[in-house]
């Protein structure tokens, strides 16, 4: 039996020239935001002042506050497209440039209010958190006594004591 050799198809795809337009290193600027028109005025004039003071372009802060915006609503508030498909309020945005082009001052601008506003509700929730630890140590401590009352009248056959207030927390 004489095998045959399997022939190779060989497939060359004939790639069309690229775009000499996106070949330039020396693009036009980005179109002006239009943020009068979509914002407002009160809201434009905040984002226009934010970007100046911070050296960076307006749209690094707009794009850093639609996603701030967006964490804050969290899962408090969902956009129901139609019966069945949901969305939560999460808003990906990217900056992207140059080093040196403003985005990291960009986004420090649209957070900070929110840093300001979280950092008496942290405060808050660290002593929140200091009382309940050391109120779990002591509930610990009563569980662990309670465990070895208990151990104890099993082994000398009496009925063991009931588990004591503040033991779970």
């Amino acid at each position: 039996m004489n095998a045959q050799p399997i022939q190779e198809i060989q497939f060359i795809p004939t790639w069309p020239q690229p775009d000499g337009r996106l070949l330039k290193t020396d693009l036009p600027p980005a179109p002006k935001l239009p943020l009068r028109d979509v914002l407002g005025d009160r809201l434009a004039e905040w984002i226009e002042q934010a970007a100046e003071s911070k050296g960076a372009p307006a749209d690094y802060v707009f794009a850093a506050l639609l996603a701030a915006v967006g964490s804050t609503i969290g899962n408090a508030r969902w956009a129901l497209v139609w019966q069945g498909w949901s969305e939560p309020p999460i808003i990906w945005a990217m900056c992207i440039g140059l080093p040196s082009a403003g985005k990291s001052p960009a986004i420090d601008a649209a957070i900070q209010p929110l840093r300001k506003a979280e950092r008496p509700l942290r405060e808050e929730a660290k002593k929140k958190l200091v009382d309940w630890t050391e109120k779990a140590e002591v509930a610990k401590i009563k569980e662990q006594t309670w465990k070895e009352a208990a151990k104890k009248a099993i082994q000398a056959g009496e009925t063991p004591p009931d588990k004591p207030d503040g033991c779970d927390v």
